[in-house]
């Protein structure tokens, strides 16, 4: 039992086994997937899963989500922020540290259920003397401003002092063990005292010089007093350190609390940080840890109450379940709606904290079903960046608005023009050039969240001009060819990246399709049942009644290529002239192994894909197709898909489902479930994959559950349980309902409402009210 192996101070308060994500060993070559693994967010910041006292391999990084800078580098991404989490401990000037001592004992568990990371160690030093290190740490939810770091220590078999130094870490940079791209995005304006006792470090990013600042107290307790002694401060360059000493006795425990508070200039005035800061940790002092830490864990267990899956019949599968579950939802934010969720989430640095298309089709159902009102702040995120996705366009040569493939701050494309490999070989990156079908990703997002929310306040205001000028953009991005009378989208890239760029991508052109005919037919109702806001609208976009015929136009006659005489789709035109590789072999992991014939033929020569494309299309549009031609699509690109991207096995999974594949969807849903606790894509180390995250849950939710929203707008629950389960229980906002779904092995489902109004649900086949 992991908990067995901690104090009664740690213990009384750990989730039960099913919630515990563990690490057993010490092993500094696994530090930086760890570090991902153990990330802590609340919304508002992350901190990656560091050791307090530091080791030699370490990426140590704190994102204040929002907090973007560019300086020297390619691209606005995530600034490294001053790192609060240091406290160094030290025996007659020896550190007591992972990589200082003989490790006799070692743990480290993620609590998934209340978001706190503990760890257990027994460390003996070169002269012998061995000291038992307990700790936690958590990021409050309740207070996002409030971190802390709780330390429970006890020489084993020696008397003395422990020096203790309290450390704020200014000199961080990112990409810290990239020489090429090293950069330091922030600089430094305090380096004090936070009060009486304390450091508080603030600094500025270099291009907007927005102030942040960060402030902390490191108090030691022996039977509920303070015994800190000989308190020292130093402003070492751009590291603020206080020391202190606490004297100790042979078995003993001495408890040392690390109050911790951030806030950034957006909060409050640049003038006024420090003193917000001083007062918070003041307050949070008094308050005490336990109380913050009891009002964070009453926000997770009415987290999880919302976002929980729980499945009998497979407790590894329902812990990794659980483990994607609880980083997504940990960085979504419910009071900002000028972030959103990036790639990575807060938990690395890979994209610079982008948000791409991925959020509209793997992240937003999620939020949407599970908590609308970050999905309400990711939608109005889209919104306020408008106007620099017009300017996008219009620098671009089109109309309308074209959303950037990778978006920070400030809405505008922040895609490399070039990728560097590790070797230093470099090549020219033409995603942000082609891959346009992000625009009507972000088109379908606004579709998908309004018809499982209902919220029209957002579709008839705000939605509708982002749909407008979405449309608009298609519109002026297709070609019309006189002598074949139809339209075309050529030199795009579609969601498989290893084919770059292609004529016709199918996914592309049937997404332009449907965006356009789904605008048109919104400005229809809106004309005739909400005048007002029509009209609005009209003005706002100077749209006319005679781009409306020509839309129209458009859509009757963009080109969808299939081969012709059956029912296979082409994913572009020219697709099946390729050169036809499938797979065949699988690793040790379930995963694909990469086929002989690309060690002579480069992938973009074959028909091999690194991701779902047009089986992508069919998972988001199935309604507009016929189950024979889903069946056949699936099975052919099935076997020639490398899963070269995270965003791969889920969809795989749920359309397996869908077409009756049902062994092979239990599989990819291992794989998804799995792809960081397991590092398969080796690159964990990065950060979480967010979009596999929302892939994870839609599986269940989606393909598993059978859950659905049909033509007639009304949800629909057809259960296609996994042999390996006995029952599935979790729980959705739909229509202002809050309701609760089981399904057991049987594939029999019921459905209660907790809360919200009645509503109207298909449960296999037939129409209930609940």
């Amino acid at each position: 039992m992991i908990r067995d192996r901690f104090s009664e101070n740690i213990k009384k308060d750990m989730s039960t086994e099913e919630w515990l994500i563990c690490q057993d060993t010490y092993d500094p070559q696994e530090n930086l997937k760890n570090e991902s693994l153990f990330a802590l967010s609340n919304g508002y910041l992350g901190i990656r899963g560091s050791f307090e006292e530091g080791t030699r391999v370490t990426l140590p990084y704190l994102y204040v989500n929002g907090v973007f800078d560019k300086s020297e580098t390619f691209m606005r991404e995530l600034a490294a922020l001053p790192n609060w989490l240091g406290v160094r401990l030290y025996v007659e000037k020896e550190l007591i540290g992972i990589e200082n001592c003989e490790i006799l004992e070692f743990s480290r568990v993620l609590d998934m259920k209340h978001a706190v990371l503990y760890k257990q160690y027994v460390l003996k030093d070169k002269k012998g003397r061995v000291t038992k290190v307990e700790g936690r740490r958590f990021v409050s939810r309740h207070n996002v401003h409030r971190m802390a770091i709780e330390l429970f220590v006890t020489p084993v078999n020696y008397d003395g002092i422990i020096e203790a130094e309290n450390i704020i870490d200014g000199t961080i940079v990112n990409f810290y063990d990239a020489p090429r791209f090293k950069v330091k995005h922030m600089y430094l304006t305090a380096n004090e005292t936070l009060g009486e006792h304390g450091v508080y470090i603030e600094s500025a990013t270099r291009d907007r010089h927005l102030h942040v600042g960060t402030g902390c107290v490191l108090e030691a307790y022996k039977d509920g007093r303070p015994v800190m002694r000989n308190r020292m401060f130093h402003a070492f360059g751009e590291q603020a350190v206080e020391f202190g000493d606490v004297p100790v006795t042979e078995g003993e425990t001495v408890r040392l609390v690390k109050y911790v508070s951030m806030y950034t200039e957006r909060e409050c005035p640049a003038y006024a940080l420090h003193t917000t800061i001083k007062e918070e940790v003041d307050h949070f002092m008094e308050d005490g840890l336990e109380t913050e830490l009891r009002f964070h864990e009453n926000v997770y267990d009415a987290m999880w109450e919302e976002a929980d899956v729980c499945f009998e019949g497979d407790p590894e599968l329902n812990r990794a379940v659980r483990f994607n579950i609880f980083h997504l939802m940990s960085t979504g934010n419910e009071t900002d709606d000028r972030v959103s969720v990036g790639a990575k989430l807060l938990t690395g640095e890979e994209y610079g904290g982008h948000a791409f298309w991925d959020i509209e089709l793997f992240m937003l159902p999620f939020f949407s079903y599970v908590f609308p009102k970050m999905a309400q702040n990711m939608e109005n995120y889209r919104y306020y960046l408008l106007d620099a996705a017009r300017e996008n366009a219009k620098k671009n040569g089109y109309k309308g608005a074209q959303y950037p493939w990778e978006s920070a701050d400030d809405g505008t494309e922040q895609c490399p023009d070039w990728t560097i490999e590790p070797d230093g070989t470099c090549y020219r990156c033409y995603v942000a050039m082609y891959e346009h079908h992000v625009t009507a990703d972000v088109a379908y997002g606004i579709y998908d969240y309004v018809r499982i929310t209902k919220d029209l306040d957002f579709l008839y205001g705000r939605g509708a001009e982002v749909l407008t000028e979405t449309a608009r953009f298609w519109a002026s991005r297709c070609e019309y060819v006189a002598e074949k009378d139809r339209y075309e989208i050529n030199q795009v890239t579609g969601p498989d990246e290893w084919h770059e760029p292609v004529n016709n991508n199918l996914y592309t052109n049937y997404f332009a399709r449907w965006n356009l005919r789904y605008v048109m037919s919104l400005i229809r109702t809106m004309k005739e049942e909400r005048p007002d806001d029509y009209e609005a609208l009209m003005k706002k976009t100077g749209l006319k009644e005679e781009e409306l015929e020509f839309w129209n136009t458009v859509q009757s006659k963009i080109y969808l290529p299939r081969k012709e005489g059956t029912n296979l789709l082409e994913q572009f035109e020219g697709y099946f002239q390729l050169k036809d590789v499938v797979i065949d072999q699988y690793d040790e992991n379930d995963w694909p192994i990469r086929p002989e014939a690309l060690k002579t033929c480069k992938a973009r020569e074959t028909q091999i894909l690194k991701q779902p494309d047009v089986v992508l299309l069919l998972h988001l549009l199935g309604e507009e197709f016929e189950p024979e031609l889903m069946k056949e699509n699936y099975d052919y690109y099935e076997k020639r898909t490398l899963h070269g991207s995270s965003l791969s096995p889920s969809i795989y999974s749920v359309m397996g489902l869908k077409v009756g594949d049902d062994s092979k969807a239990y599989r990819y849903l291992k794989r998804a479930a799995l792809i960081d606790l397991l590092n398969l894509q080796k690159n964990t180390r990065e950060g979480i994959h967010a979009a596999n995250a929302g892939g994870v849950w839609q599986t269940i939710v989606f393909g598993f559950a059978g859950v659905s929203i049909g033509k007639d707008g009304i949800l629909n629950v057809k259960p296609n349980m996994p042999k390996e389960w006995s029952s599935l229980t979790f729980r959705l906002h739909y229509d202002n309902a809050w309701l609760e779904i089981r399904t057991d092995g049987n594939n029999q489902a019921e459905v209660r409402r907790l809360d919200g109004a009645p509503v109207g649900i298909w449960i296999n086949g037939e129409k209930k009210e609940i």
